[in-house]
């Protein structure tokens, strides 16, 4: 990967970790910083001193060419992206070069995350909270979580399909933090590898003869299986607001 550049940006993280690293039922409240890509953080970087300095935004043909960019579309994407994640506001149209940039570094909670450790997680994939799907690992980012939430556990991020545990906090489109692990204990939220391959997130309970992996939505059936291999447990949910 790229080098790595801290963006200041506000999100919830639910940590399932109290002090004593105890995995609980009510999760506490924090936030946390994400990482962009290296060429969006220079876009952003360029949008910030122009805009300070002239008091509008550029044109797509300026950032255009100032990147060596040939394609306007592949600008508007970069322009695009950072709006849908909330670094930006455009308060016309596509062309407009009203732009208003969106910094939370004067919010002294998150401030004081970046003077303390972080650590840099992969987001490697999907994992469905609902029907199993063939498990994804793909490294597309690393996202910066304060050192407090993984406790120095090895841990990695999966961005969650479905909506099988709405009851326990967890939406279609948040992340989880999971702690890499093959063991799990009963109530535990674990990412479960059925032997067909396919991945699943839900909650473990062992059974006499079976395990039951069991969702947080009344609308599912749990899954009944003899065997289940576990790949981590969940920590922490992250969801941007």
């Amino acid at each position: 990967m790229g080098t790595r550049i801290l963006i200041k940006h506000t999100f919830l993280i639910l940590n399932f970790l109290n002090e004593n690293n105890i995995h609980t039922r009510t999760p506490s409240i924090t936030t946390m910083t994400i990482i962009l890509p290296n060429k969006k953080q220079q876009i952003l970087d360029y949008l910030k001193s122009y805009v300070t300095e002239r008091g509008y935004a550029p044109t797509l043909s300026e950032i255009a060419k100032k990147f060596k960019v040939s394609s306007l579309a592949t600008v508007h994407e970069h322009m695009a992206f950072l709006e849908k994640n909330g670094f930006i506001k455009r308060t016309g149209n596509v062309q407009s070069r009203e732009l208003e940039i969106i910094d939370s570094r004067d919010n002294n909670v998150e401030s004081s995350y970046l003077e303390g450790s972080m650590n840099f997680l992969p987001l490697v994939g999907l994992i469905t909270a609902g029907a199993p799907i063939e498990a994804i690992e793909n490294r597309e980012a690393e996202i910066a979580v304060p050192s407090e939430i993984t406790r120095g556990k090895s841990c990695y991020i999966l961005k969650v399909r479905g909506d099988s545990m709405i009851e326990s906090l967890i939406s279609d489109g948040d992340l989880v933090i999971v702690e890499k692990t093959e063991y799990a204990k009963n109530g535990d939220m674990v990412v479960a590898v059925l032997d067909d391959g396919t991945a699943t997130l839900k909650k473990f309970y062992k059974e006499k003869n079976f395990v039951r992996l069991q969702p947080a939505n009344k609308k599912y059936q749990p899954i009944m299986t003899k065997s289940v291999l576990i790949r981590g447990r969940v920590v922490g949910i992250i969801r941007k607001y």
